[in-house]
């Protein structure tokens, strides 16, 4: 399989008065296309400031990070933004859909932002996961797992190559989590790579393969 991701000895740190807090250290990762991977463990313990810096939202760090072949520290903050927007896709503990918009409409975001260039459509994503008759509903009308696996279809609008969940059954029961969770599966099907994490073994125990997060470390569990 492809690597979509490939980072070796990522160390990550704070400054706290005249301390330094070590976040990350000397972490080595990997995910290919259509693999699913989630790493679980407890808050603090670096998850969301590792997700923040595969995703391009954090760029101060040590090491080296080579994303969909190229390495971050080649590029400018240009070029990051544009990669973060074409190859990469969120999805949070919170839907953030625009309520004065309909789901469609919210779904086809992504796509108006890169100027409509992106094939494919909105509507075809929700045909494909069974939700077409919330197309033209607002966000108000439809339940709260439906909202989620809308904020899903929105980050997989522009067919990124990397999708990032940070806690996305976090608010959601256990019927809503498992479909959720299945589309997440679907999605790596169709060739996506998925990293998820989250504070649920049991949810992370869907995912190909499972780590956990500790000391600023990742720890293989073996596949699940």
């Amino acid at each position: 399989m492809d690597k979509i991701v490939e980072i070796s000895g990522l160390s990550k740190a704070y400054t706290q008065g005249h301390e330094q807090i070590l976040v990350l250290e000397n972490l080595d990762f990997s995910i290919s296309k259509g693999e699913f991977i989630s790493i679980v463990g407890p808050s603090g313990s670096g998850k969301s400031t590792f997700l923040n810096i595969i995703g391009l939202l954090d760029d101060v760090y040590s090491g080296e990070i080579k994303l969909f072949g190229k390495r971050l520290e080649d590029l400018d903050e240009a070029e990051k933004a544009v990669l973060r927007l074409r190859n990469i896709g969120f999805v949070f503990q919170f839907d953030s859909l625009l309520p004065e918009f309909t789901v469609l409409e919210n779904i086809e975001m992504p796509a108006r932002v890169l100027g409509g260039s992106v094939p494919g459509s909105g509507l075809d994503l929700l045909k494909r996961f069974g939700l077409e008759v919330i197309a033209h509903k607002f966000p108000m009308e439809i339940s709260g797992g439906e909202k989620q696996r809308a904020a899903m279809l929105r980050a997989l609008r522009n067919t990124p190559a990397l999708l990032i969940a940070d806690e996305p059954t976090g608010n959601l029961d256990r019927h809503n989590s498992g479909i959720i969770l299945d589309d997440l599966k679907r999605a790596a099907a169709a060739g996506t790579a998925v990293l998820m994490v989250t504070h649920n073994e049991e949810a992370a125990r869907r995912a190909d393969r499972m780590l956990r997060m500790a000391g600023g470390r990742l720890e293989k569990l073996g596949a699940v």
